[in-house]
């Protein structure tokens, strides 16, 4: 055996396999990261048609009011004193918009009442849903 094999230097390889197995690892574990972000938690329910109907911009609040009367707040239920709270707390940084989504066969007095609460904590911008 000679000594000269071990001072010789190989020449440096980058090994692709190893890395192309981290970036899927990293893309995987993104996008369950990014699924789970994604609030799923909404109430499915039958908007009424309007032909006037108009699109809304993202930064209004979404109150959903059930066929049963009951208020839906960012996926919880929610009674009128906790409502005025949030939404007096939220105007006070900002100018709100609020829109009021009722099911097809809401009650009129129950839409009615949800834009009370709403007018209650100082909101001035109310809108109903509806699909064209």
């Amino acid at each position: 055996m000679s000594r000269t094999r071990y001072l010789q230097a190989e020449e440096p390889h980058i090994e692709i396999i190893p890395m192309i197995d981290i970036m899927m690892f990293l893309l995987i574990f993104f996008m369950v990261t990014m699924l789970k972000m994604i609030d799923v938690s909404g109430v499915k329910i039958n908007v009424p048609q309007a032909a006037s109907a108009a699109t809304l911009p993202s930064k209004s609040l979404s109150i959903v009011v059930t066929r049963e009367g009951e208020m839906i707040f960012e996926g919880k239920t929610v009674d009128r004193d906790t409502l005025v709270a949030t939404l007096k707390e939220r105007a006070q940084s900002a100018k709100l918009e609020v829109l009021v989504a009722g099911d097809k066969d809401v009650s009129l007095e129950n839409l009615l009442h949800v834009m009370d609460v709403a007018r209650a904590a100082g909101v001035e911008d109310i809108g109903i849903a509806a699909k064209r």
